[in-house]
């Protein structure tokens, strides 16, 4: 077997000291790295203390005047985890019928982000929350701002610049340390600071299992200690209490073992969110994400489990098997479309490129698959890969889909050599 050493082992280090320098821990953090408390949380007034509090005094007045709330759920792990969250903590604070009767929230049609597909809905509320998302939609923001529609964005993705007509707290343009922190984590920070400071609650630190499913879910790194120390306390056993993630666990308790682990959550519970957000119906969205609420997730509902019929469920057992099912048809599409790319590599001679670039017509490949297809296509290459499919609007023709990094293979950041292809040629890569 042909192999080569991360670094060369030091006798001075144990095993798991080795280990983890090999991973990039530093040497010196080793033994705060192994032991985290709740020290290692950062403050949440790092965000901004005026902004924390002009969107605490946004979202009482909301409740207390009864106001029209509109929040998009973000297409992805994370962005369910935070909206999940934020409403599960707003039920305790104001209660079950007044969130129902305050809120609106709506799911993006396929792997949409933010406010660009949602303006129409936005436009006719009063107060706007954009959770894990919409950092980057300033024309939006500009559009609310001037039907004097307060907007609310709690995200972490990198922004070319802060919005003028939203309030916006994000880890990346503050003196937030953690940068490896995603949507749910601002989310529940934002939380914690209207605990002690607007409703004079604890509420909360009862989601950490949220919180932790959405670091994970959005591969934020475990190098940062607040994101681990945050991820391991999560993921104890005695802290799962969502309804979803807590049957999940449940069904997948063989492989999961004693403890829920980073790759157990990873493995077991992330993809199967991942693939309703991705290709599920807005039947099946709405379901998983009501299941992730507690003000419905016990609700008993008619069986659509076969050979049930006329019987009765929890919503959130129904959930747990439409969501196995959508997994496994995913799996099924997934396989094919690799299939696909894989003779097209062949038949081309693309392993002669440095990246493997494939244009595409409309159907060949669903586009809730292309970031999962292009990571796939990624690892067995060890290529950067770019997957684009054909689009015309308005006349105008353009591609657009998914992409992934291999900075193994000499293409340090392939982001940045998108992004310095300038607008005219590429018009938004992130991430």
């Amino acid at each position: 077997m042909k192999y080569n050493l991360i670094n060369k082992p030091n006798p001075k280090y144990s095993t798991i000291e080795q280990v983890l320098i090999n991973r990039g821990v530093d040497p010196s953090k080793i033994n705060l790295y192994l032991n985290t408390t709740d020290n290692d949380i950062n403050d949440y007034r790092l965000f901004g203390e005026q902004k924390l509090q002009c969107i605490g005094q946004l979202i009482k007045a909301a409740f207390e005047e009864n106001m029209k709330i509109f929040m998009p759920v973000d297409s992805d792990m994370d962005g369910y985890t935070s909206a999940a969250l934020f409403i599960n903590y707003l039920c305790d604070v104001y209660g079950n019928d007044k969130v129902k009767e305050c809120i609106t929230w709506q799911h993006h049609e396929g792997k949409q982000h933010g406010l660009k597909d949602m303006i129409e809905k936005a436009l006719n509320a009063d107060l706007v929350i954009c959770l894990d998302a919409g950092s980057n939609d300033y024309e939006e923001h500009q559009q609310l701002r001037e039907k004097g529609i307060p907007i609310i964005i709690v995200d972490h993705h990198e922004v070319d610049a802060e919005s003028k007509d939203a309030i916006v707290i994000n880890n990346q343009i503050c003196d937030y340390p953690n940068k490896a922190f995603s949507g749910v984590g601002v989310t529940w920070q934002l939380c914690r600071f209207l605990d002690e400071n607007i409703f004079n609650t604890d509420f909360a630190n009862k989601y950490l299992d949220l919180l932790a499913m959405g670091l994970v879910g959005d591969m934020m790194s475990l190098l940062s200690i607040e994101t681990k120390h945050l991820v391991n306390k999560g993921l104890q056993y005695a802290n799962i209490v969502n309804p979803f993630i807590y049957y999940m666990a449940q069904k997948n308790a063989y492989s999961l073992g004693s403890h829920i682990t980073p790759i157990g959550a990873a493995f077991y519970i992330v993809p199967f969110v991942n693939a309703v957000t991705r290709t599920g119906a807005e039947e099946e969205k709405c379901l998983l994400f009501k299941s992730m609420l507690k003000m419905y997730a016990f609700d008993v509902v008619p069986s659509t489990k076969r050979g049930c019929k006329g019987q009765t469920e929890k919503l959130v057992e129904q959930a747990v098997r439409t969501a196995t099912n959508v997994k496994n048809r995913q799996t099924r599409e997934q396989d094919k479309a690799v299939e696909l790319l894989e003779k097209r590599i062949e038949t081309n001679n693309m392993m002669e490129h440095s990246v493997l670039l494939f244009l595409l017509n409309q159907g060949e490949i669903a586009s809730g698959l292309a970031g999962l297809v292009a990571n796939k296509i990624m690892a067995k290459y060890q290529r950067p890969c770019c997957i684009l499919t054909r689009t015309t609007k308005e006349k105008d023709t353009f591609y657009s889909g998914s992409a992934r990094g291999y900075s193994k293979s000499g293409v340090d950041s392939f982001k940045d050599i998108c992004e310095s292809l300038g607008s005219e040629i590429v018009d938004y890569a992130q991430g």
